[in-house]
């Protein structure tokens, strides 16, 4: 059996940033949460604070700040340091669910994607009839291409995927970042923050991209990439094709 070990790369981060950081996050979208943050079940690797959305409850507080409730469509991040030099970022979607339970004994149509909202009493082998790929214990948030209409046995559930997905086109960030990533007090206020705007059509006859808030239950993934040094980067003189 091969076992990968890293490759060349191993251990190595090519860059001339001294201190590059990498701030991972990932939400739920819940403008009616009665929580007040218009998001729930925030994940990150430790640097996010805060992630405020619009909400349709009560603005709440988190972590001693309070939810501005911005307007739908744009997304307040709070960290939980200042950085140097924000560098850029990019993000991604995982779409609602369609809302219709549908028992995995009937009603699935072959070659469409569902995803698992209840297993019930269904065996793996159960769901593997169904096209759970082999090897995988059956679990709520699966998703598999269905490859049987009517294989399946038991009480397991589960929904197709919402056809407008999270009806966001374009993610872009208001302002300069670089102009709010020094707070001057990190123990009273958090560190940096990043203000983004979710984009979409307003229509299939109207292209025009508006501010759009992402549809409810839509899961959304963020990286942020930012210089924690304050060290100059090493220049090369000449051709730095022929540096080895």
């Amino acid at each position: 059996m091969s076992v990968f070990r890293g490759g060349k790369n191993k251990g190595l981060h090519y860059s001339n940033l001294t201190q590059p950081i990498l701030i991972n996050c990932n939400f739920v979208v819940d403008s009616s949460n009665g929580n007040g943050l218009g998001i729930r079940s925030l994940k990150s690797n430790g640097w996010i604070r805060n992630v405020f959305m619009h909400t349709s409850a009560t603005p709440g507080s988190n972590n001693g700040a309070l939810n501005p409730n911005p307007a739908a469509g744009y997304a307040l991040i709070q960290f939980k340091q200042n950085f140097n030099i924000y560098l850029g970022g990019f993000s991604g979607f995982v779409s609602q669910l369609s809302g219709s339970n549908i028992n995995i004994s009937s009603g699935l149509t072959v070659g469409n994607p569902y995803v698992i909202t209840s297993v019930g009493t269904s065996s793996a082998a159960n769901w593997q009839a169904v096209g759970l790929p082999m090897g995988l214990v059956p679990t709520v948030g699966q998703s598999f291409i269905a490859t049987s209409s009517a294989a399946g046995v038991g009480t397991g559930v589960v929904q197709a995927p919402a056809a407008a997905g999270s009806g966001i086109q374009v993610v872009d960030v208001i302002g300069d970042p670089n102009q709010e990533i020094n707070n001057a007090s990190i123990a009273a206020n958090g560190g940096a923050y990043v203000l983004v705007r979710f984009l979409a059509a307003t229509s299939s006859s109207v292209t025009t991209l508006v501010a759009t808030a992402p549809a409810n239950n839509s899961v959304v993934g963020m990286t942020f990439y930012f210089d924690q040094s304050s060290a100059d980067p090493i220049m090369v003189a000449g051709d730095p094709s022929s540096v080895n």
